[in-house]
């Protein structure tokens, strides 16, 4: 029996009983202890302990369809040919072909639970039937829209007729269509439940402040301060603005009464108030973010050391695939980020995960640190990565739960008493180091993806207090 673990003897996992330790064997690099196991079949086999307790190992393999017997079987748009004759996991894995031609590695559990049921050539093209404009319909609205193209804008009455105009007709062929819905999912859920009904005429400085206040003490479900950021407030205010100034070239309205208001949401400098890790928090706080692994033991921890090392978002994290590591060249390939979309469903708003193309400066190349390449090479060896899988994470079909990072990132904080720490302390983090190292302000931006190099002044560059007179003495040597 092993010293430093739990005796298992006598424990039943699944159909299977433990009838005694039977040393140490690997997993990957670690060692990991061995255990007998009867089989409620009759069989007997050897298991890893963590297996056992982790609930991936429930039998001798007697419940599980062989390969053989899978073959010829078709899951969603996934047939199966034979097994995986490449697979280094604990998981039973089988090669498939898609409809589209394309073939796979697949793990059976995968295909019996319904989470594979293509390649993956669907996955990221996959759309609801019904986009937000057909969810929006409203045969009214049609109406006023209607008399809208036709130069009549009396029935453009409170500001919700003026935004379901304005997504539909002012914004096409100017914008993205991807921020036309982003922009829909903003008035949707925080701008028209409170100024919605509001005359065009009567939404003055003064409802928007009101406005404002209300963003920043409402109580925001899932978020870990509870509150809706700063930089979240300013996009929000940024949006209605957009549109209020649309509004004001149509002759809506003669002023937009968000300018004055954008003055109050100044950013805020990292210098004011330390959010960054310094050596020692990392030092401390660093490992157990590596050591944080999915269901499988995939070590997805290193998304948030991405995030450190780079100065890449987790979103841009999420959507990195093999292809963009280039591990010779020292660089990562930063050309996708991935988008939560939330759509109304039958049981009530569901959230999914989407993948989208940077443009501009967000689309880039970022050298990568030699701590972070090691640790890169160690994952590519040992899980071998295929261009197309996720970097974090072992296959293709989807990325990783946003969400889910952050609530491990947050827990990990508090064990070791730092308290609220956030993945934009971790990118904040990176960018003080840059300062702190001599870099320009271009620089940054291009590193990060800043479509500015102001965005980086006002955040990340120490403001002076110098008092002014005493400036002007400095300046004519007084």
């Amino acid at each position: 029996m092993p010293r430093t673990a739990a005796d298992l003897t006598g424990q039943r996992f699944g159909k299977l009983v433990v009838d005694g330790f039977a040393g140490y064997g690997e997993s990957g690099r670690q060692k990991v202890s061995l255990w007998n196991c009867r089989c409620d079949c009759g069989n007997t086999c050897t298991a890893a302990g963590y297996l056992l307790k982790n609930g991936r190992r429930k039998s001798c393999g007697c419940i599980r369809f062989t390969a053989k017997e899978l073959v010829g079987k078709r899951y969603g748009m996934l047939t199966v040919l034979r097994e995986d004759p490449d697979n280094r996991t604990t998981l039973q894995k089988v090669i498939c072909r898609c409809d589209c031609g394309r073939e796979k590695s697949v793990a059976t559990r995968d295909l019996k639970n319904g989470k594979a049921v293509s390649c993956g050539c669907d996955r990221l093209r996959l759309r609801k039937r019904t986009d937000f404009r057909e969810r929006q319909y409203d045969e009214r609205m049609e109406r006023k829209r209607e008399a809208f193209g036709k130069g009549d804008f009396s029935e453009i009455i409170v500001l919700s007729d003026w935004v379901y105009i304005w997504l539909r007709d002012v914004l096409p062929n100017v914008v993205k269509e991807t921020t036309i819905r982003m922009y829909a999912e903003t008035m949707d859920h925080h701008i028209l439940p409170s100024l919605g009904t509001l005359p065009l005429e009567e939404l003055t400085e003064q409802a928007v402040q009101k406005w404002i206040g209300h963003l920043q003490e409402a109580s925001i479900p899932g978020t870990q301060s509870g509150r809706m950021t700063e930089g979240t407030v300013r996009n929000t205010l940024s949006v209605l603005s957009g549109c209020m100034r649309d509004a004001q070239k149509y002759g809506l309205i003669d002023r937009n009464p968000c300018l004055e208001n954008a003055w109050t949401l100044k950013s805020r400098n990292v210098w004011e108030q330390q959010s960054w890790l310094d050596e020692e928090q990392i030092r401390v706080l660093e490992p157990l973010l590596a050591a944080y692994q999915d269901e499988d033991g995939y070590p997805i921890g290193l998304g948030f050391q991405l995030v450190l090392y780079t100065g890449i978002t987790l979103s841009e994290a999420a959507a990195l695939r093999w292809r963009n590591v280039d591990i010779p060249g020292q660089r990562l390939k930063v050309e996708d980020f991935v988008a939560v979309k939330r759509e109304g469903g039958e049981n009530g708003e569901e959230r999914r995960y989407e993948l989208e193309p940077l443009t501009g400066r967000k689309r880039r190349e970022v050298p990568v640190p030699g701590v972070l390449l090691r640790r890169l090479k160690e994952l590519s060896g040992e899980y071998g990565g295929r261009p197309e899988d996720f970097v974090l994470s072992r296959s293709d079909q989807e990325p990783i739960r946003m969400d889910r990072m952050r609530a491990a990132l947050m827990r990990r904080a508090n064990s070791c008493g730092m308290g609220p720490v956030t993945l934009r302390m971790l990118r904040d983090t990176y960018a003080v180091r840059a300062v702190q190292s001599g870099a320009t302000s271009d620089t940054i931006a291009e590193l990060m993806g800043f479509a500015s190099s102001q965005q980086v002044i006002r955040r990340y560059m120490p403001r002076s207090v110098t008092d002014k007179q005493e400036l002007v003495r400095r300046m004519f040597g007084e």
